[in-house]
């Protein structure tokens, strides 16, 4: 289904920077929301612990 909607340029472009196609873009912008919205995931977790004890290893 198509829908025709008026946007502002710099958001066309900013949307391009995230998909091939406005459509596209936005909703990879609105994947990236919803996983901030979750929080932290363990495996950041786990990649910051890891990074500190490799830096720890250093001294």
């Amino acid at each position: 289904m198509s829908k025709v909607t008026r946007i502002q340029e710099d958001a066309v472009e900013i949307t391009l920077k995230y998909g091939n196609t406005i459509s596209e873009g936005i909703r990879t912008m609105e994947k990236l929301l919803q996983k901030q919205k979750k929080g932290i995931e363990i495996e950041d977790v786990r990649m910051v612990i890891r990074e500190e004890l490799e830096s720890f290893g250093r001294y």
